[in-house]
């Protein structure tokens, strides 16, 4: 609660928008849901009933026809409170009632008297649940609470309105600290004797003392259209839910033969690969079944696993004759998040994962912790003391760093990581994305415009990883302050009505890049200086708001065929509209600006001390594998003299067999170059 008043005084927003996107923002990186919609409504329905929303994510509707409705119960107590059943029931019935209104109709009819305005999200959500009505098939009600449930709560049995299923999910206080305790993610364990009454049959199939065990099975349609139902795309996170939409080619193929030639669909589909990090076997009858399997995840065949329940549950199709084979490899918890990423990467052949649904992982992440981590703020307005700007590659990373220090230390801490100046990996994409001139990317989501930065910025590092360095980091930091500066102004602007301030934001400082380019070709805006004074100018932040303006009238004005303003924003010819408004340019202006041939001068410097610095890295990685005795190690593995060329092979002898030599940097560099080649074969 701290964290988060801080962050709503920095942001200039309401505590509880801010709790709010905190609880949120933990779904998100548990891949409960993808992305998320604000939408704060609270109102009376028909019959005087109570009807209220916070949210809503609509990603998995195009996959299975669900749509997910947040709903928060926020309490400002000194300390934890309960969450009573009749508070959960009174939480659900609001939100099933705002479904029911929505898809009736009643909730945008003009005789409503608490009708939405037609501009706001929560007009275009009850639009899209009127537009869409018969092809959604389930609403799970998300009920996120900073309360404890009562241990006497009863799970609200599943309702329907008009044939549509409903669930309710409650996630209390206990449930969030348990997701943070098992690394940020909600682990899905399955006790398969709940669907085959005496567990799955299975053969054995590791070789040996290989570290981890693995099983081929036959896995019934109905079986894997039933775990579907009930976990949802959680059983695919391992593949970074890298699959199609039902419109797609191959899932187009499968539920044809779903439909015609079930009898040929185990000899049709490739089947499915699966990990898990431990399982439950039962030997009794002298076969091997199957009866638990924890932290299931299916990494290569999410669209055959999708395509069963759509054709099961929303197609009515039988699964008398389906069956599907399937490979499960089980790991141990220490070596399962470095395997799983891999086994994702080399399994999926039917549709390419991204390499930037694999970025995670990426050196990028690393070098950005080492910037925040290295890099000294200069004092910010009406301070003294020089901070850094915190990089969060997790979630709660932040909050974990401090849990291992004493009372003094932790105040040391916060004085040289304040809370307002935490960077999370999306908040990094979402601030590179719109210095692109790319908004409509942003607003698509936080965890989709992630995979599209991550796409353009894997290839950029990989080629030139001396472009990110201090000075780059600098400016990162300069964007954001610009970014954040953005926000304050827009929520306490006259024209500015309420919703959508996201997307005024990220449209607002795209369009300030873009007038800086049309009309002086030749400066760029001097980020440096923003660095230096941790602010942005009064000429900066008055240009900014007149952007933000431009920004907002062409948003919430959609052409007749984009009504939904969520879904215009999200559209290359928004960002087009926008970029073609006219603004008043003001002409103060250019003293925040610096001349192009200058700024690329000190670009190049930059990058030429950044080389320097990493052929010393190099040379220390080098010193410091070489004391483990990596070195000999990589020279006698039977699969070196194969994979490396002559000179690779030469220089390896050298460093295997002269202890105590320090390599030149051009050696360190091809040394470690070699060590990552040869690591990608397997050698540790």
């Amino acid at each position: 609660m701290q964290e988060v008043a801080a962050r709503a005084s920095a942001r200039g927003e309401l505590t509880r928008t801010i709790l709010v996107e905190n609880l949120v923002g933990r779904l998100l990186d548990a891949e409960e849901i993808q992305d998320w919609i604000p939408c704060f409504f609270d109102g009376r329905g028909s019959r005087r009933r109570a009807i209220a929303l916070d949210g809503y994510s609509q990603d998995e509707f195009t996959l299975d026809g669900t749509l997910h409705l947040l709903i928060v119960d926020l309490r400002d107590d000194a300390s934890p409170c309960m969450l009573n059943s009749a508070e959960i029931k009174a939480a659900f019935s609001r939100a099933s009632a705002f479904f029911a209104e929505a898809r009736s109709g009643r909730l945008l009819d003009d005789r409503n008297p608490e009708r939405p305005d037609a501009s706001t999200q929560v007009a275009d959500l009850a639009r899209f649940i009127q537009e869409q009505a018969g092809a959604i098939k389930t609403v799970r009600v998300l009920l996120l609470s900073n309360a404890v449930l009562g241990s006497r709560f009863k799970q609200v049995d599943r309702d329907a309105v008009d044939g549509v299923k409903l669930e309710l999910h409650v996630w209390d206080l206990y449930r969030f600290h348990q997701l943070a305790a098992v690394g940020g993610r909600e682990l899905v364990d399955i006790d398969l004797t709940a669907f085959v009454a005496s567990g799955l049959p299975a053969l054995p199939a590791s070789i040996g003392d290989t570290g981890y065990s693995a099983y081929l099975c036959v896995v019934p349609g109905r079986l894997l259209a039933d775990i579907y139902e009930q976990y949802g795309s959680r059983l695919l996170e391992g593949n970074v839910r890298a699959f199609l939409s039902a419109q797609g080619k191959v899932n187009k193929g499968i539920r044809m033969t779903i439909r015609n030639a079930p009898e040929n669909f185990f000899a049709f589909n490739n089947g499915i690969t699966a990990t898990a990090t431990a399982v439950e076997i039962d030997k009794s009858d002298g076969i091997h079944r199957l009866v638990r399997v924890r932290d299931l995840q299916i990494v290569n065949g999410g669209q055959t696993t999708a395509s069963l329940y759509n054709a099961c549950l929303r197609d009515q199709a039988s699964m008398d004759r389906i069956f599907v084979q399937m490979k499960l490899s089980v790991f141990p918890n220490e070596v399962a998040e470095v395997m799983i990423p891999e086994i994702s990467r080399f399994a999926n052949t039917q549709n390419k994962v991204s390499d930037a649904d694999l970025f995670a992982n990426h050196p990028f992440h690393r070098k950005v912790a080492e910037l925040s981590a290295s890099v000294w703020a200069p004092p910010a307005p009406g301070s003294q003391q020089m901070t850094h700007w915190f990089y969060e590659r997790a979630r709660a990373q932040y909050q974990t760093e401090q849990f291992k220090l004493k009372p003094t230390e932790k105040r040391e801490f916060l004085i040289r990581n304040p809370k307002h100046q935490v960077i999370t990996k999306t908040d990094l994409a979402k601030f590179e994305n719109t210095w692109r001139k790319q908004p409509h990317f942003v607003s698509r989501g936080a965890q989709k415009n992630f995979v599209t930065y991550a796409d353009a910025v894997r290839e950029e590092y990989d080629q030139r990883p001396a472009d990110f360095n201090e000075r780059w980091f600098q400016h990162v930091v300069a964007r954001a302050i610009i970014f954040r500066s953005t926000e304050k102004q827009v929520s306490s602007a006259a024209w500015y009505s309420g919703g959508y301030r996201a997307n005024i934001v990220t449209y607002g400082v795209a369009r300030l890049v873009k007038l800086i380019e049309d009309e002086y070709p030749d400066r760029v805006i001097d980020l440096d200086r923003i660095w230096r004074t941790q602010r942005v100018s009064v000429a900066v932040a008055k240009q900014l708001v007149l952007c933000a303006e431009a920004a907002f009238r062409v948003l919430t004005s959609p052409p007749p065929h984009w009504s939904n303003i969520t879904e215009w924003a999200k559209k290359e010819q928004c960002w087009q509209a926008v970029a073609a408004a006219n603004i008043s340019l003001l002409p103060d202006l250019q003293v925040d600006l610096k001349l192009t041939g200058e700024e690329r001068g000190e670009h190049r410097d930059a990058r030429m001390l950044a080389k320097q610095d990493n052929a010393i890295s190099a040379q220390v990685e080098f010193i410091r594998i070489a004391e483990n005795g990596y070195w000999r190690r990589a020279l006698t593995w039977p699969a070196t003299r194969s994979l490396l060329s002559g000179g690779e092979y030469g220089i390896l002898t050298m460093a295997a067999q002269r202890p105590g030599w320090v390599p030149s940097d051009a050696q360190a560099k091809k040394l470690m170059a070699i060590a990552k080649k040869l690591g990608e074969e397997g050698l540790l």
